[in-house]
């Protein structure tokens, strides 16, 4: 499986949610889900004070950080009248030159909040789209008037360079990237431990198995849904759901499709089939391996609903992705 790096860049002023809300993102995905990704904490100081008054210590060193092409750098946003009175030029242009080569090796880039003025300063937002905090809208396109301003998304991707809106918006970023390295399920996983929404608008609209998972309000259908979500493997009857909330099978069946228009069985297979594709990227498991932990039968069963779904064999995605 590949192996992936967040290095997140902390600036002096940095706000505390620019940061924490993406990194229990990436941290969740890492602890609950197991996937192969390391935080890592930079600056050019090895000291830096938040602007709610945290310190932070012990920040590695750039030059001791190896780039990558797998690697994202994240910028968390920093307070907006200490970066327009210029008393973090100073930083920005010790660590500009870093960011660069680090862009050029292949490495992603991702801001959150007022994170991408920084990056403007070190001039890689010119000609690309951008987003931001909606109070430094008006100094973002006096100050760069080269970059494309996209106002209306809530976060951007244009060449390996994301940028995000408001404090917030950072999460949704963070869910964006998830889904892109590792699937729909790892996201849906992870949305569902911090409690927040799977479904976002931002480069485009998210559709699939998951985006209705809290878009309909009867609490018995939710219960089924993360039930099957936190437990792909298990083999549940139509009768053992139907107990879980008290109902007959007959009652689910009906409440199941009017809510989420598909049928119970229908749901269980997308999910394990969205689990086996997350499962798939690592080439330590076999097939057999997954079949099982997406608790199908048997590897038989798995091949047949997955060429049936997607046109290939599951080795054959393998191969491909």
């Amino acid at each position: 499986m590949l192996h992936r790096q967040v290095i997140v860049l902390l600036f002096e002023k940095v706000h505390l949610m620019d940061l924490a809300g993406p990194i229990q993102v990436f941290y969740e995905a890492r602890n609950l889900c197991k996937v192969s990704l390391q935080i890592t904490f930079a600056a050019a100081n090895s000291r830096v004070i938040s602007e709610q008054g945290l310190a932070f210590c012990e920040l590695k060193p750039l030059e001791n950080i190896e780039i990558q092409t797998s690697d994202l750098i994240c910028i968390p946003g920093v307070d907006f009248k200490v970066f327009q009175t210029r008393q973090l030029h100073e930083s920005i242009r010790s660590t500009a030159a870093w960011v660069r080569k680090a862009y050029e090796q292949g490495a992603s880039i991702a801001t959150i909040c007022s994170g991408s003025l920084i990056l403007a300063e070190m001039g890689l937002l010119d000609y690309r789209k951008y987003t931001c905090h909606w109070k430094c809208l008006d100094y973002f396109q006096t100050h760069y008037p080269k970059a494309r301003l996209q106002g209306a998304k809530i976060y951007t991707e244009d060449r390996r360079i994301y940028t995000s809106a408001g404090m917030a918006a950072g999460i949704d970023l963070a869910l964006y990237l998830l889904e892109k390295w590792f699937g729909a399920f790892v996201v849906a996983r992870v949305a569902q431990e911090m409690v927040v929404s799977y479904r976002r608008e931002g480069e485009r609209v998210q559709e699939g198995v998951f985006s209705n998972i809290h878009q309909h309000f009867h609490p018995d259908i939710n219960k089924i849904q993360e039930l099957l979500l936190n437990h792909p493997e298990e083999n549940y009857t139509l009768d053992m759901l139907a107990a879980k909330v008290n109902r007959s099978a007959r009652h689910l069946t009906r409440l199941f499709k009017e809510h989420t228009g598909k049928t119970v069985q229908a749901y269980k297979n997308e999910i394990r089939l969205e689990y086996g594709k997350s499962l798939l990227q690592n080439d330590q498991l076999s097939i057999e391996e997954i079949a099982q932990r997406c608790g199908f039968e048997n590897a038989r069963q798995f091949r047949r609903i997955w060429k049936s779904t997607y046109g290939v064999s599951p080795n054959a995605f393998r191969k491909a992705f």
